[in-house]
């Protein structure tokens, strides 16, 4: 049996937000209260979980989430109490993993880091070292730095908008890391910037102008 951890951390920041968001703005789960909170849900860690139940060969370790709401741009003290907090939960079970999942989205801000995301990649890279391989989920509006795909080995996304297929995303990391893990796939990712901006009609999945293409 394969050992998976999964955690996350997630939010979404309007930097025209006058409201700092706080550590209080998250709701944070642990251990088994990931599982029970997430199974059968339409979540990326839902997701997750079904996929992982398809499969006979993966023992998941549920260690840290949180999940904030959206909000001004996140207190950084706040960010790295809950930065924290997840690296402790990793550090538990460092030397017993062949695989991370982590759930996040893309658009966190604190007041002094612009890149959450690729800095908790960076530092869980630290602590597992580079063969464990890591793979992430992330919001349609997240945005993917190069720290970040430097620091983990497969990205699952959504693609609708509205947003319905949460699960989907998380299920796609987890087959990813299934890929790395027992088929010794090695992905490449790469990262294009387009020139494009959209208003939120263009964007509608079913019958917006990217939807129509």
């Amino acid at each position: 049996m394969k050992k998976i951890l999964i955690a996350g951390c997630s939010q979404e920041i309007s930097s025209f937000n006058p409201i700092k968001c706080e550590y209080d703005f998250f709701d944070i789960t642990r251990g088994n209260e990931i599982y029970e909170f997430h199974k059968g849900k339409n979540s990326y860690i839902g997701g997750a979980i079904n996929e992982i139940e398809n499969s006979n060969n993966i023992d998941p370790i549920y260690t840290f989430n949180a999940e904030g709401y959206a909000s001004g741009v996140l207190n950084h003290s706040s960010f790295l109490k809950i930065s924290n907090e997840l690296f402790d939960s990793v550090k538990r079970f460092a030397n017993q993993l062949d695989g991370i999942y982590l759930s996040l989205h893309g658009a966190m801000s604190t007041q002094e880091e612009l890149d959450p995301e690729g800095y908790i990649l960076c530092e869980i890279r630290k602590i597992v070292g580079e063969e464990i391989p890591i793979t992430i989920s992330l919001d349609l509006h997240g945005i993917l730095t190069k720290k970040m795909l430097k620091n983990c080995n497969g990205v699952s996304s959504l693609l609708t908008y509205p947003h319905v297929d949460f699960a989907e995303a998380g299920k796609g990391a987890i087959k990813i890391l299934k890929k790395i893990i027992f088929d010794s796939v090695k992905p490449v990712a790469a990262r294009i910037r387009i020139p494009a901006l959209v208003r939120g009609k263009e964007l509608i999945t079913e019958n917006g102008l990217f939807g129509n293409q």
